[in-house]
């Protein structure tokens, strides 16, 4: 958890403050298109190095995003865009009406019971002390009209003295609960606290944990904080809400504080961490407490997690220098993970990551990243979801007719629809994933290319050969 310290001061004297609709200086007036294609920035803006963009999924399968900006002057701003269930990004505004001198990342975002979206932070306008906004609380944001206009009370979500990152849950009748952890523990108030209650305003708390990376999550009647502590050397799940609950231990001692934990509330199963251990990422299923290893994502510096309606979970993991982003997708049921991870386009540096999603076959992937010599921008790339191709029998003797039946399976078993396509011939899967092809005798011994295609999958290749 991290604050961007700045000095210069700026007054800000009005009690709301509404941020205009219009779009950034430098800020693309089209929408764009995010692809599977390359990394691409959301914004021409410069964030610092160190920023994680917010994502909230509304109703429509709108995906929000907020991320921090540095200006040239030296203050911050939030940035506020859009992006659809087919990849087209909206336009961008900023969050607040006035630059100010020093903001938090990462901040939270949040959808209300009504559909407005609400941004958690930390920060101080001008530096001054006795101005209600100078690090008196988590401060929010809110908008009723999809991002394109942001008011700012004059009220926290929870008290605080201090900077740094912050998290934003709902408990079941849309009440927010927001919170902090810090080497102290972990602090948290549900509701919000108007300027004049604020003297007399305490928030709840736990300290006998040290709480890094903290990371609310709601399930069913509750909700959970999932955190890492260096006291107690390991990770930890613990209900804050309706009432505080012991601490659950997650398997292995690795602790990294820094991006929040990555959590979820999977359909059906209930809260899932995702956190580095032994240099593997795995899935925590905190109610059962057992693990799932996540091949091909070995040494990673972060984990994200996003979770679908239908089960689908989409995990992600970003590293050091030289580690490409990766991400894999898990079954509706169970826990069938991809074989190997999809690793996307490279990038010099990167932090921060987040994925997000609006449906089981496609996720966009969000982190901060340049180029070398390059700014450090927001960037953002889809995913599209795997198959895997085979074929039976894969290999023949020359001269002889062979008919191949080939099976296309995603993490969820057969995939129907599939165009699977050889030596000019084309079958077409059926609802178990299979179809045959019927090929004639070859003189020579070779090898035939069969390829598969479906509408938001990546297409697959598998190698037939034919030998004396």
């Amino acid at each position: 958890m991290f604050v961007r310290a700045r000095s210069l001061a700026l007054l800000v004297s009005t009690g709301v403050l509404v941020a205009a609709a219009a779009a950034p200086p430098g800020s693309a007036a089209i929408t764009e298109r995010v692809t599977p294609r390359s990394w691409q920035p959301l914004t021409s803006s410069v964030s610092p190095n160190f920023a994680q963009a917010a994502v909230a999924r509304t109703a429509d399968g709108t995906q929000h995003v907020v991320w921090i900006v540095d200006n040239p002057d030296r203050t911050h701003n939030y940035e506020h865009t859009t992006i659809s269930p087919s990849g087209s990004q909206g336009r961008v505004t900023r969050v607040l009406a006035t630059d100010w001198a020093q903001l938090s990342t990462p901040v939270d975002l949040g959808v209300n019971a009504d559909g407005s979206l609400r941004l958690a932070f930390r920060g101080t306008a001008d530096g001054d002390t006795s101005n209600f906004f100078t690090y008196k609380g988590v401060y929010t944001a809110v908008s009723g009209d999809g991002g394109a206009s942001w008011v700012l009370p004059r009220e926290v979500l929870a008290p605080s003295i201090s900077d740094g990152g912050v998290t934003m849950a709902y408990t079941p009748d849309g009440t927010p609960i927001t919170g902090y952890g810090d080497t102290g523990g972990f602090h948290w108030n549900v509701g919000t606290v108007p300027e004049a209650a604020l003297p007399a305003a305490t928030a709840q708390e736990f300290t006998d944990h040290d709480a890094n990376a903290a990371s609310l999550v709601a399930t069913g009647s509750a909700v959970l904080v999932v955190y890492q502590s260096i006291r107690g050397s390991g990770i930890y799940a613990r209900q804050v809400w309706p009432f505080l609950g012991a601490p659950v231990r997650a398997p292995g001692t690795y602790t990294n504080p820094g991006q929040p934990m990555a959590v979820v509330d999977r359909p059906g199963v209930g809260p899932v961490a995702a956190y580095a251990l032994d240099g593997e990422v795995v899935l925590w299923d905190i109610a059962a407490n057992g693990i799932h290893r996540v091949r091909g994502m070995d040494g990673p510096n972060n984990v994200a997690l996003a979770s679908l309606p239908d089960g689908h979970l989409w995990v992600a993991a970003q590293g050091p220098i030289g580690y490409t982003p990766r991400v894999s997708r898990v079954s509706a049921r169970g826990w069938t993970i991809d074989r190997r991870p999809v690793r996307l386009d490279d990038l010099y540096s990167t932090f921060g990551l987040e994925v997000s999603s609006a449906g089981a076959l496609r996720a966009e992937l969000l982190l901060t990243g340049n180029e070398a010599g390059d700014p450090s921008r927001i960037q953002a790339m889809s995913a599209l979801a795997q198959m895997r191709l085979r074929a039976t029998p894969g290999r023949w003797r020359v001269n002889r007719a062979q008919r191949v039946v080939f099976r296309v399976t995603d993490v969820d078993g057969g995939v129907a629809g599939v165009k699977v396509r050889a030596a000019g011939r084309r079958c077409t899967t059926n609802g178990a994933g299979r179809c045959a092809i019927r090929f004639p005798g070859q003189a020579r011994p070779g090898r035939i290319t069969v390829k598969a295609t479906k509408r938001s999958y990546y297409p697959v290749k598998a190698k037939l050969r034919v030998r004396r």
